[in-house]
């Protein structure tokens, strides 16, 4: 019987640790995908982030609430991870978006070059929306968790980015 990823963090949470062990499994290539668009393909630092990602979930193991969504957790957790690095130095991302997104694909060298030339024109506050809603699945709620803001404006920055991403692929087709 396979574990829910709550449950395997309530384990966790109860210094279980041991219990870590399939949450990195099945997390650490999502999030990974998802460091490496905020690195800009820097994997050595998309690397280390994720390892501060999973010391942070360890570090703050005791937080965790029965009935959170452990995917929204984690991912809230790496995108501060990652502003944290760009504080200490003294940089600061443009935006809680990433420089590229990769729709429903592993990496963002397997999507044709159209459609990345396409997300690449998007605003980085739509590329967000669509890269945690088509690629890592998250539910509108849970991306506004992430992104700090409310469930309504996630839905009118998927409807601005789905419209303006029509309009950059056509425009990508033409050249």
């Amino acid at each position: 019987m396979t574990l829910t990823d709550e449950t395997l963090m309530e384990r966790v949470a109860d210094n279980r640790l041991d219990c870590l062990a399939p949450l990195y499994e099945r997390y650490k290539s999502p999030l990974l995908g998802f460091l490496l668009n905020r690195t800009n393909g820097d994997r050595a630092t998309a690397e280390d982030l994720l390892q501060a990602t999973f010391e942070r979930i360890i570090k703050y193991r005791t937080s965790w609430r029965t009935g959170q969504n452990f995917k929204t957790w984690a991912f809230t957790i790496a995108r501060n991870v990652h502003r944290d690095r760009c504080r200490r130095e003294g940089r600061m991302p443009l935006s809680d978006d990433f420089e590229f997104g990769d729709l429903p694909l592993e990496s963002p060298e397997e999507a044709p070059t159209d459609c990345r030339a396409a997300l690449a024109a998007l605003p980085d506050n739509y590329r967000i929306v669509v890269e945690l809603a088509w690629q890592r699945n998250l539910k509108y709620a849970d991306i506004a968790r992430v992104l700090d803001t409310t469930e309504a404006n996630v839905k009118v920055r998927m409807h601005r980015a789905c419209k303006q991403l029509r309009a950059n692929y056509q425009n990508a087709n033409r050249l």
